[in-house]
C-alpha cells in the first residue's frame, strides 16, 4: 500500500515532468520536497486521497503545473514576447509601406529629371542649330546662295521670254523684280562679308 509520502514524491515527479514539457527552465524545485515553502506547497498540504486523485487525472494534474508561479511568471514572459513581436512585425510593415512609398517617389523623381535633361539637351541643340543659322558667316553664305538662285531664275525667265513663252510686260516685270533682287542679295552678301573680314583683321 502507498504512503503518503511515496504519494507526494510521485506527484512531484510527475509535476517536474510536466513542468519540463510545458517549457519551463526549472526541472526540479527548490528545498526538500516534504516542506510546505515554495512552489509545491499547495501539493504538500493535500491528503492521501487528494493525491491519489491528482495521479490519477492528468487534466487536474495540469492545471495544477499551469496554477504554480513559476509557469505562470514564464507564461507572462512568453505573452510579453508574443507582444513584442506583433509590434516589432506591425513597426515593420509600416516601415515597408513607407519605404514603398519613398521607392516610388524616387523613382518619379528619377524620371522627372530624365526627362528635364532630355528637354535640356533637345532645347541646347535648337540653340546651336538657331546659332549657327545666325551667324554672320552662315547669314552671308545664305545671302551669296539666295543670289544665285535669283540670277538663274531671272535667266530662266529670259529664256522663257526668248522662246516666247512671255510676253514683254510680263518678261520686263518679273525679269526687273528678279534682277533686282539678285543685285540686293548680292550687295547685301559682299557688304557683310567685308565686315567680317574687317573683324577678322581686327583680330575678333
Amino acid at each position: 500500500m502507498r504512503t503518503r509520502l511515496d504519494l507526494y514524491e510521485r506527484c512531484t515527479q510527475n509535476i517536474a515532468v510536466m513542468d519540463t514539457s510545458l517549457g519551463s527552465p526549472h526541472t526540479t524545485f527548490p528545498g526538500p520536497l516534504t516542506t510546505t515553502g515554495g512552489p509545491l506547497a499547495e501539493v504538500s498540504s493535500l491528503s492521501r486521497s487528494e493525491l491519489e486523485d491528482l495521479l490519477e487525472c492528468e487534466d487536474k494534474m495540469a492545471a495544477l503545473v499551469a496554477s504554480m508561479p513559476p509557469l505562470a511568471t514564464i507564461r507572462a514572459q512568453c505573452d510579453s514576447l508574443v507582444a513584442q513581436n506583433e509590434a516589432l512585425a506591425k513597426a515593420t510593415l509600416e516601415r515597408s509601406d513607407e519605404y514603398e512609398r519613398s521607392r516610388d517617389a524616387a523613382i518619379r523623381k528619377v524620371e522627372e529629371l530624365n526627362n528635364l535633361r532630355q528637354s535640356f539637351t533637345d532645347l541646347t541643340l535648337a540653340q546651336t542649330k538657331a546659332s549657327e543659322l545666325l551667324a554672320p558667316a552662315c547669314i552671308q553664305e545664305s545671302l551669296v546662295v539666295a543670289a544665285m538662285q535669283s540670277e538663274e531664275e531671272s535667266e530662266e525667265i529670259a529664256d522663257q521670254f526668248l522662246r516666247k513663252e512671255l510676253g514683254v510686260e510680263a518678261f520686263l516685270s518679273a525679269y526687273l523684280e528678279k534682277r533686282i533682287e539678285t543685285h540686293l542679295r548680292k550687295f547685301k552678301g559682299e557688304r557683310l562679308g567685308a565686315q567680317l573680314d574687317e573683324l577678322h583683321r581686327a583680330g575678333f
